[in-house]
């Protein structure tokens, strides 16, 4: 499966386009507008896990992944979703995260459809992707195993709140 469309911009940006999203480089005013509309799993997750306001949450993602992209909606350009790596302690290794808000649940089958080929993307940085899920936020457990991710340790006292979380992780294959 290939993307429908793939442009860059003058810019330099990049740009990703299928069905009624686009899919572009995250900003900090795409934070903004997340942190205020995110869902209610996805907030839950931030204050179980770091108790952190989720705009400081979404700004400091944006500024220290590479990459981190938004994905919007192509009629009113709102972003529903951002998502990307960060390093962590180990070089090869990457975290990876992702937080939207309702319309990205309720609009994004092309996203999901097309959630591989971003995999594959996050991938040619880390040939390790991984991070910690709160066990409430079924989405995007279930998104995680049609991924193929692996789930590999429940933590049952973890963050702030001391909630179940779960530990997951996906290697690259060549």
């Amino acid at each position: 499966m290939k993307l429908e469309s793939f442009q860059e911009e003058a810019d330099g940006a990049v740009k990703w386009s299928f069905g009624k999203l686009d899919v572009e480089h995250a900003t900090i005013s795409d934070a903004e507008y997340i942190a205020d509309n995110l869902r209610k799993a996805d907030l839950a997750e931030i204050k179980a896990s770091t108790g952190t306001p989720p705009k400081r949450v979404l700004t400091n993602g944006i500024t220290t992944s590479s990459p981190c992209y938004v994905i919007r909606h192509r009629a009113t350009r709102r972003p529903c979703g951002v998502f990307g790596t960060r390093d962590s302690e180990h070089p090869e290794s990457g975290i990876v995260w992702m937080l939207g808000t309702d319309d990205l649940t309720t609009n994004g089958t092309a996203f999901i459809r097309h959630s591989r080929l971003w995999l594959d993307e996050l991938h040619k940085a880390y040939p390790l992707l991984w991070n910690v899920i709160d066990a409430r936020n079924t989405v995007h457990l279930n998104w995680l195993r049609w991924l193929d991710f692996e789930f590999i340790k429940e933590i049952p006292k973890y963050g702030v709140e001391r909630r179940k979380f779960i530990l997951f992780r996906k290697y690259k294959h060549d």
